[in-house]
Parts: structure tokens; C-alpha cells; sequence
């Protein structure tokens, strides 16, 4: 284990001298993941460095697996906000995803991290709290991720500019959604159609 803590220490040396914005702090590791078999999850997580996880890569894999959380957004005219990912990020450059997203801190609910990724990343305020639809794990990227949807208050928000994460963001309709979108985001759209397929139900029978 010593030689691979040195090694990665080494690693991390070497990938903040070539990307300086990179900083260290910590993540919430996913060490096991438990399902009910009923729709139910209970994950076992433990506070970890971010820089082992970041000098991870297919020959170097110390296990890592980081907690996320992303959300399904829709505002009042029922459009859907995503953005372009960087051609820098490390996965998925280029592509499009749901936003927001971001890494659950320790001691932070995940609720509360879409929460603030939301606000940070379109200035808005969720309509209601998020409710929790998914968990997925990500390999590209090695992170397990949760997938909320929500109603933002208001309409459009101010779009802040965030060109190290985004090429660009904004509000689609359902039929319009951009392309090409992450795995992720791909799978995040069958969770929207049997939501959707759930609500259907529940209006047919009230009705």
C-alpha cells in the first residue's frame, strides 16, 4: 500500500503542475452498495482525499469511487436544462448532459448538493425539493451518481458562464434536446419516460 500512496502522491504532484486549477479536498467514497429489490438503495460511503481519486486511470485504479448527484431540471414552460460539456474535462468532452451535477461533499445531503449546483449553475431555486429517482455508477469517470428531478422556481435564470465545466447551457424543449448526450444523461432520459409513464398511469386512473 505504501508504494501506491507514493505513487499517487507523485501523480497528483504531476497533475497539478500541468493543470493548476486543480485543488485538493475531499470526496464521499462509495465503499458498498446495497439494493432492496424494491426501488430501495442504502450506500455505504466514508469521507477520502480528492486527489486520490483524480490520478486515478485503467492502470492505476485505487478504487476510488466518488458519491454524485444530478438532476433532471424542467422549468415552468416544461423545458429541460443541459449543458455542452468542455473540450478539457476529462470525461465526456464535447458532449451534452442534464444540469446540474456535481460531487456530494461529506457532511452535505445530496438534496442539498443539487440544490447548490443548481443555483450555481443557473441561479435559480428549486419549486420543491428534489426527489430522488436513480442511482447509477458512471465508469467512465468512476463515480456512482444520484438522479433527482425537480422543478426550478421561476423560468430561465441567468445562465452563468462556466467555460471550464461548459462549452455552453441552456433550456430545451423534450423534442429538441441536444446531442450527442453522456451515457449518463442517456439513461437519465429513461428514467424521465417511465416517470412520465408513472404519472400517465396515476392521471388515467384518477380521472
Amino acid at each position: 500500500m505504501g508504494s501506491k500512496v507514493q505513487e499517487a502522491e507523485s501523480r497528483w504532484d504531476r497533475l497539478q503542475a500541468d493543470r493548476p486549477e486543480y485543488f485538493d479536498g475531499e470526496v464521499l467514497a462509495v465503499g458498498g452498495v446495497t439494493r432492496n429489490g424494491h426501488g430501495g438503495v442504502t450506500l455505504t460511503v466514508s469521507p477520502c482525499p480528492y486527489r486520490w481519486y483524480a490520478v486515478q486511470s485503467d492502470d492505476f485504479d485505487l478504487g476510488i469511487r466518488p458519491l454524485g448527484a444530478k438532476a433532471i431540471v424542467t422549468n415552468a414552460s416544461g423545458e429541460f436544462f443541459c449543458g455542452q460539456r468542455s473540450a478539457k474535462v476529462h470525461a465526456y468532452p464535447n458532449r451534452w448532459e442534464f444540469v446540474p451535477g456535481g460531487s456530494v461533499e461529506p457532511e452535505e445531503d445530496p438534496q442539498q448538493t443539487v440544490i447548490r449546483e443548481l443555483e450555481e449553475e443557473s441561479g435559480l431555486i428549486p419549486h420543491a425539493p428534489p426527489v430522488a429517482k436513480a442511482l447509477f455508477f458512471d465508469p467512465s469517470p468512476r463515480t456512482w451518481e444520484l438522479v433527482y428531478e425537480l422543478r426550478a422556481a421561476g423560468d430561465r435564470g441567468v445562465l452563468p458562464s462556466h467555460p471550464e465545466e461548459h462549452l455552453t447551457r441552456g433550456w430545451f424543449a423534450r423534442e429538441e434536446l441536444p446531442c450527442p448526450m453522456t451515457p449518463i444523461a442517456e439513461r437519465m432520459i429513461d428514467v424521465l419516460l417511465k416517470s412520465t409513464e408513472s404519472t400517465r398511469r396515476v392521471d388515467d386512473q384518477s380521472s
